[in-house]
């Protein structure tokens, strides 16, 4: 189940933090839903289908083939607002489609404004998160 550190007051960890809960139960449309239309999401060129997409169709595109991928999965999500990005450290633990066990731990980096997701870039090592301590 996501959680956050702090306490979920802030309305942008909270929207962030939904749209987790969205992925993990594979409601894509929900996971979307409050990104900008033309949000930029960025993965790790070296993640499966990994790069640059823009606009909130081409995430949900790349969110379904990603999640379609686990058979089980479970997300946790640790929020934290570090100035005007929301920063999730985020660990997936489950059986992919093939029945291999699998786990991760990233970092996700979302900018918002006016309620909706700007911009996410993801980070394979969480520590690479730029003013990661």
């Amino acid at each position: 189940m996501p959680s956050s550190s702090p306490a979920t007051t802030d309305p942008d960890v909270a929207l962030v933090l939904r749209a987790y809960e969205a992925f993990e139960r594979g409601d894509i449309e929900a996971a979307v839903a409050d990104l900008h239309p033309e949000v930029e999401w960025i993965e790790p060129d070296d993640f499966p289908m990994g790069g640059r997409r823009v606009g909130r169709a081409a995430v949900a595109e790349y969110l379904r083939a990603s999640r379609a991928a686990w058979a089980e999965l479970r997300s946790e999500p640790i929020a934290s607002r570090r100035g005007t990005d929301i920063v999730v450290v985020h660990h997936v633990v489950g059986r992919l489609a093939d029945g291999t066990p699998n786990e991760a731990t990233v970092a996700d980096v979302f900018t918002a404004a006016n309620g909706q997701v700007v911009r996410m870039q993801a980070y394979a090592d969480p520590a690479d998160v730029p003013g990661a301590a």
